[in-house]
């Protein structure tokens, strides 16, 4: 109340006729939403809607029971609709989902790869077609990559993957979810990583029973689990020991040493504990680099991409010079800041947990001239405790336990 009168008083005091100049950034308090999946699948129109609606490229959700009365109906050989409404069922709140119409006539497995690589593929001017122009959205998935005549090859299937991963890293601010084929062969699944290169994405196994009875890919229902994690806690907490909702069965029982192997190429797994239920066991990317190892490190540093490309247009175009800089550095060093408040962030005060950099040395004069203006930004992000090791020593005086460490 107190800064409510003093402002109101500072107002009162200019009584005057005049013109006066109130720099109001950007509301730094709003953290826009994060954990909203783009799902691309097949499907066939619902026999009550409107012919112009086959028109309609894509349809926000939020809720599962939308999905009839707006997109219609899946292919049935397909995943689209188990994945959105596993994402619904894992706590996501908002999705678009981008179908691909197909006839009642059964299309040649060819047509319905090119009507994927379509989506996803580069025009003549660089651009990536109407996916592009899709905002608020930071997750894609595409659980009809495996569908039957799609997904029985396993070239098509790292082509599609790797085509929709090149989409992520081009567009710098989406993060894809994928899934490994409905394999039991562990080396089949660590094969699956190597053929994958760019490297904004994630990879899970295996395959899951839904409530329906009906073996599913899991992206959907991770999805949903990022979009729950990040609305309980943040995008920094580490999308993983959540349950799967939904999930009834797992295609594999992994053991620790198989999950060993899984995990030191990437390959994220589900597993299935006595008096737990299932649980997301991984957190990794696709990514070899060690800074981008964990999915919410690297999730973390898309958001401030997502975030500078939302609240920095207005200064386009102004003066590059000190004052600009001044104002740069405080819109980023307030939004860092609620990083850090928020615990996204290592350290005991702001200093130690990140840095904005914006003045004459990021700026000389050369770079002035060409119309751009530079800051660096440095976050130390919070990484997963993965491995909780607890030290056990026995000696005459007894058992002494040093621990949980995480390592």
């Amino acid at each position: 109340m107190a800064e409510m009168a003093d402002y109101f008083d500072t107002r009162l005091r200019r009584r005057a006729p005049g013109v006066y100049i109130e720099d109001v950034a950007p509301d730094q308090a709003a953290m826009f939403r994060t954990g909203v999946p783009v799902f691309v699948g097949f499907a066939r129109q619902n026999g009550q809607a409107d012919e112009k609606d086959e028109d309609t490229k894509f349809f926000r959700l939020t809720r599962w029971e939308q999905f009839a009365q707006r997109v219609g109906h899946a292919a049935p050989e397909g995943f689209l609709a188990d994945a959105v409404r596993g994402f619904f069922e894992n706590g996501g709140e908002c999705c678009v989902v981008v179908p691909l119409w197909v006839s009642g006539d059964s299309q040649s497995s060819g047509v319905l790869q090119e009507q994927l690589r379509d989506v996803f593929r580069t025009d003549e001017d660089g651009r990536r077609g109407f996916l592009e122009d899709i905002e608020d959205t930071d997750l894609v998935c595409v659980p009809d990559i495996m569908m039957e005549g799609i997904g029985s090859d396993q070239d098509v299937v790292f082509d599609l993957q790797q085509q929709v991963l090149k989409y992520c890293e081009d567009l710098g601010d989406r993060f894809a979810i994928l899934d490994v084929g409905p394999t039991t062969d562990i080396q089949l699944a660590i094969q699956h990583w190597r053929e994958l290169l760019p490297p904004e994405g994630a990879l899970y196994y295996p395959w899951i029973k839904n409530r329906t009875g009906k073996w599913i890919p899991p992206c959907g229902h991770i999805a949903g689990i990022y979009a729950r994690t990040d609305a309980q806690v943040g995008v920094h907490k580490a999308p993983a020991n959540e349950i799967v909702e939904g999930a009834t069965d797992l295609a594999m029982r992994l053991t620790d040493e198989e999950q060993s192997r899984l995990n030191d190429v990437g390959v994220n797994c589900l597993r299935s504990f006595p008096g737990r239920g299932i649980r997301v066991w991984g957190a990794r990317t696709l990514n070899g680099l060690p800074s981008w190892r964990y999915v919410n490190v690297r999730r973390l540093f898309l958001t401030l991409i997502r975030w500078i490309e939302h609240n920095m247009h207005d200064l386009v175009f102004e003066p590059n010079s000190p004052p600009l800089w001044e104002r740069v550095r405080g819109r980023l060093g307030s939004y860092c800041n609620q990083l850090f408040e928020r615990g996204a962030l290592k350290g005991r005060e702001p200093n130690e947990a990140f840095f904005v950099k914006c003045d004459a040395e990021t700026n000389p004069p050369m770079v002035r001239e060409t119309g751009q203006l530079i800051c660096e930004i440095g976050l130390a992000p919070l990484t997963p405790a993965e491995f909780i090791i607890v030290r056990i020593t026995q000696s005459a005086a007894g058992a002494a336990v040093t621990g949980p460490v995480g390592a």
